[in-house]
């Protein structure tokens, strides 16, 4: 019976080939370039980066809902301050999971993926809290993430949050920053 696959000798053979003919080749590119016929006065020599899509940076807060609410992924979730009016949307990401409980190094123990539909997970988007936006001065102070964070007592009847894509309002007892 004839060997159908290649020693291993003979791919290795092989392989080494392959890069030094691909070297080869690059060297020869490299040599075939005329750099006496190259104007190289007036070239901007300074790296050059392009941004192509801002990166952006979310963090999260937890909604804590005294009852269910019909609620999708994608929806806007708006937080108003009641006592100055300011506000800011946020995305509905996902429920929390049910019995989520972790052991003292942090790892998950008793997973169970049933949601919790009365506990909402919600992105802030922190490029919108961390400018300086006069819009909102109070409401930047409230996310751990953000770099206006202080300390702030806060009753839960002096926020509101509301669900403008569905024009509902949420019955909440609490919130996590």
């Amino acid at each position: 019976m004839d060997n159908v696959f290649p020693s291993r000798k003979e791919i290795i053979e092989n392989q080494k080939r392959k890069d030094s003919d691909y070297q080869e080749r690059l060297l020869n590119d490299i040599k075939s370039v005329n750099v006496e016929k190259v104007d190289f006065s007036n070239g901007n020599f300074k790296p050059r980066s392009e941004i192509v899509e801002k990166q952006k940076v979310f963090s999260w807060i937890r909604v804590f809902l005294r009852e269910e609410t019909k609620i999708d992924a994608d929806d806007t979730i708006r937080m108003q301050y009641l006592t100055s009016g300011e506000f800011i949307d946020m995305q509905f990401a996902c429920f929390a999971k049910k019995g989520l409980q972790k052991d003292t190094d942090g790892e998950i123990v008793n997973y169970n993926n049933e949601d919790d539909t009365k506990t909402l997970c919600i992105m802030v988007d922190l490029d919108r809290v961390n400018n300086n936006n006069s819009d909102i001065p109070f409401i930047k102070t409230l996310f751990r993430m953000s770099a206006h964070f202080e300390f702030q007592l806060l009753k839960t009847d002096e926020l509101k949050f509301t669900n403008i894509t569905k024009n509902i309002d949420l019955d909440f007892y609490d919130t996590e920053f």
